[in-house]
């Protein structure tokens, strides 16, 4: 039922966002008969992707998990997207464990971990692991988490993996915090990193806005870390939002309310007040 109204969401508001729905087992795989028979569905029914969730701390049999994901990604041919909130040596197993499939199975490009939690401790494997992330291709999301969460974004750009931030809910059942604004969103990245150049406050917002972008279409290049930050050029898809800001660093510090969107060549809304500045738009400020 839920994924029937995600379904329908997605085809009413598909002109002004674009959403991939993974097929994702919210409390394990194996700890009732049943899962992967609906995760297998879900796919045939329009889901895009295959998720799994903490192999061994939550179903405790990472062989028998993954091979179900993988088997049902190899059966749909579709991309991975499993969230790995196993810490330490254990996440870091489970992270070995799933670049071996990746790489036995030639997926390299399709598949996607959030949050990898085992990457925020400093342990000295981290860095060979980077290594391998960028060598298949695998992305990582995450949700700007503290207190042990937070990713080393400069030594994961450096590698040249593909990162994006995200929002872990928004007001549900797991947390109070997350309202839907992206650039709200770079700002915690940035803080909870301790990011206070405007280098660094605008590396937040690349990954908040091309580094997710980039996860989701692999044909865009992998965020840098000391080369100058994408911007627009003649060709590329107009995919923006307009503020009222000095700078990029500014728009993430002041996080204006009043946004102009762009998507896919379209005014979305507009909500911007600039002098001498007009876009016709759907909706906003009286305008038709």
């Amino acid at each position: 039922t839920k994924l029937e109204g995600e379904l329908a969401a997605r085809e009413r508001y598909d002109d002004v966002c674009d959403v991939e729905i993974v097929a994702f087992p919210q409390v394990g795989i194996l700890l009732e008969p049943g899962v992967v028979d609906l995760m297998d569905a879900a796919l045939s029914a329009g889901a895009d992707l295959v998720g799994g969730m903490d192999p061994c701390e939550l179903d405790r049999d990472p062989v028998r998990h993954l091979d179900a994901v993988f088997g049902l990604a190899d059966k749909h041919q579709v991309g991975v997207d499993i969230h790995l909130h196993e810490a330490g040596e254990l996440g870091l197993f489970t992270l070995s464990l799933i670049i071996e499939r990746v790489r036995a199975l030639g997926m390299t490009g399709l598949a996607t971990i959030s949050h990898a939690r085992c990457l925020a401790g400093g342990l000295p494997a981290v860095p060979a692991a980077i290594e391998q992330l960028a060598e298949l291709d695998i992305a990582l999301t995450h949700a700007a988490g503290a207190q042990g969460w937070a990713l080393p974004l400069l030594d994961l750009a450096a590698a040249g993996v593909r990162v994006g931030v995200g929002m872990d809910g928004q007001r549900d059942y797991w947390s109070p915090y997350g309202n839907g604004d992206m650039l709200d969103r770079a700002w915690q990245l940035a803080f909870v990193n301790g990011f206070g150049s405007d280098e660094h406050v605008e590396h937040a917002l690349a990954v908040a806005s091309w580094g997710g972008a980039s996860v989701l279409d692999r044909s865009l290049r992998p965020l840098g870390r000391s080369e100058p930050h994408p911007g627009f050029e003649v060709g590329d898809p107009a995919e923006f939002f307009l503020v009222d800001a000095a700078s990029p660093t500014s728009a993430v510090m002041d996080r204006p309310a009043e946004r102009t969107v762009i998507h896919r060549g379209s005014v979305v809304s507009v909500d911007t007040a600039l002098d001498g500045f007009e876009i016709p738009g759907r909706w906003g400020r009286g305008r038709s």
